[in-house]
């Protein structure tokens, strides 16, 4: 679900081909928040990231599971951010000499990138740089609500 009352939700199974709906959903999120075009180039980037991590790792050898993204737009008295999401309830799997760019291209993306991992499965919590309020008192962005 997308809209521009500042939530997205969406599980959906842990299928490559299920990537490319989830991105989509995404994109119109931030395109309704009017989120800036590179930011949210970038916020796409690393929430898919996360998502096909989840998707090639979480339940290799067993039954696939599900993936689940919530995201939530916070706003301070200056900007706004959106806080992403990404929790599967696979197995965590230790670095076997894969040398991929996942957490790299996530970090370069956003403002904070935190992993927590548990017996119930991975958690990936995105934060995006800080973008302006719309309709902020400089012209740029939205003003905070009063």
């Amino acid at each position: 679900m997308a809209d521009d009352s500042g939530f997205y939700s969406i599980r959906f199974g842990a299928d490559p081909v299920q990537l490319a709906f989830f991105r989509a959903g995404l994109d119109r999120w931030l395109q309704a928040l009017e989120w800036p075009e590179a930011e949210r180039v970038d916020a796409i980037l690393a929430v898919s990231e996360a998502c096909t991590n989840a998707v090639k790792h979480a339940y290799a050898g067993g039954v696939p599971g599900d993936v689940e993204v919530v995201g939530r737009l916070v706003a301070g008295p200056a900007s706004r951010q959106v806080v992403v999401t990404v929790r599967d309830e696979g197995m965590w799997r230790p670095d076997h000499g894969e040398k991929g760019y996942g957490m790299s291209v996530m970090r370069g993306c956003m403002e904070r990138v935190s992993i927590r991992r548990d017996d119930s499965g991975t958690t990936v919590t995105l934060v995006s740089v800080p973008v302006p309020l719309l309709g902020a008192p400089d012209g740029s962005g939205l003003a905070a609500a009063e």
